[in-house]
């Protein structure tokens, strides 16, 4: 629980100092540790990473803690990078195996425009879900204006219930 805590205060913590140096880098880069294994095999070896070997490599250094000399290496090149004021994490070559990585918005005309469309999104989002919930509510009649939507049936079976056995004497009538 303690390692816990220290992880979510500081998130390139770890029990062992060379694994601290891997998410730290990784961090750095805003990239994922096995990502940074990923870039760090192609830079050492000039290829990507085999598919018969990713859960190999990625076990052993989860499960075991055993860290591939190259990973280390590549991790203390970006540590030194971001020291000498060097490293731009935003390169795409840090990003090849991260297919959420966008363009970086430089201007800020360009990202009021990307936040006010997000913001678009979400409230069109917001007001066809209350559309629907309040149609469901007047179809269904809800036991109460605030969610959960529960139907009146289910909080009050005996109003129900009594209906249907009128309902029912009439027919019989």
């Amino acid at each position: 629980m303690h390692g816990l805590i220290k992880t979510l205060i500081k998130p390139d913590w770890d029990d062992s100092p060379k694994r601290s140096e891997i998410l730290h880098a990784a961090n750095l880069l805003q990239i994922g540790e096995f990502q940074l294994i990923q870039l760090s095999y192609k830079v050492w070896y000039g290829e990507d990473l085999p598919e018969e070997k990713i859960n190999i490599i990625f076990n052993e250094y989860m499960v075991s803690g055993i860290i591939p000399i190259w990973v280390t290496y590549y991790a203390k090149d970006i540590i030194k990078m971001e020291n000498a004021n060097v490293l731009n994490s935003y390169e795409e070559k840090y990003h090849v195996y991260d297919h959420e990585f966008g363009e970086y918005l430089p201007d800020d005309k360009k990202r009021k425009k990307r936040g006010i469309f997000y913001a678009l999104i979400i409230g069109i989002v917001f007001v066809a879900s209350h559309y629907m919930a309040i149609k469901y509510v007047e179809v269904e009649g809800s036991a109460g204006f605030y969610p959960p939507y529960v139907e009146k049936k289910v909080v009050y079976p005996e109003l129900y219930k009594d209906n249907a056995t009128v309902g029912n004497l009439q027919k019989n009538n």
